[in-house]
């Protein structure tokens, strides 16, 4: 049990020393900059709508924030939990961007508050039921096509960029729910979960500062 303990101490202690620079570098590197405007329908085909609409999702911080924590959660959650919770996050996309151009929902918060919520999971990874996480990963999928569509109206987004933004979404929670995936099941040691639930806790710092730095902003 020692040895175990040991173990486990070396993921702790480098989660703590690197975590938090990381976290206030990332913060920092991306809210201090201007915010860089979705644009779509500025390109001259079909493909260049397409990467505007994977430019829309990459280049928004709350988004990226909220796509890693998806991912990471789902696979701490369960080896194959993407592919039991992925018709609910398609569902949630399409309903996400309906709201997004009938409702004047903020993009930035809500976003900041999954992200949070979604992290806190991932940190302690319970053992939720199937119904329960597909729910969850429906109202994901909500606030992300909401974040990266709102202030704008369905006719200025032509249609390939919303096939981009779909692809972005769906790959950039597909992604990191592999890497975790692919680590569980090669690396066969206590201390990956760690390092999977301790990266969930600070994307959970990461949000709060990037709540009370655009709280800040706001306020001055």
């Amino acid at each position: 049990m020692n040895q175990n303990c040991r173990a486990g101490a070396g993921p702790r202690l480098a989660a703590l020393l690197f975590g938090l620079p990381l976290a206030v570098a990332l913060v920092a590197t991306f809210l201090s900059t201007p915010a860089l405007a979705h644009e779509f329908g500025v390109g001259k085909d079909a493909y260049e709508d397409f990467l505007s609409g994977n430019q829309a999702v990459f280049v928004d911080f709350p988004v990226v924030l909220g796509v890693i924590a998806a991912g990471l959660f789902v696979s701490i959650w369960r080896l194959d939990g993407f592919p039991t919770v992925w018709l609910a996050y398609i569902a949630g996309l399409v309903v996400g961007a309906g709201l997004a151009f009938a409702l004047a929902i903020p993009p930035a918060l809500p976003m900041f508050v999954i992200v949070i919520f979604v992290g806190l999971l991932g940190a302690l990874a319970p053992d939720l039921s199937t119904r329960m996480m597909q729910g969850i990963y429906f109202v994901i999928g909500l606030v992300l096509t909401n974040a990266v569509l709102s202030g704008h109206t369905i006719d200025e987004i032509p249609a390939f960029s919303y096939v981009g933004i779909a692809f972005a979404l769906n790959l950039g929670v597909s992604a990191c729910a592999a890497i975790v995936y692919r680590s569980r099941t090669n690396l066969s040691y206590d201390w990956v979960m760690i390092v999977w639930r301790a990266g969930s806790s600070w994307l959970v710092a990461i949000a709060v500062m990037g709540i009370a730095l655009m709280l800040g902003a706001t306020g001055s």
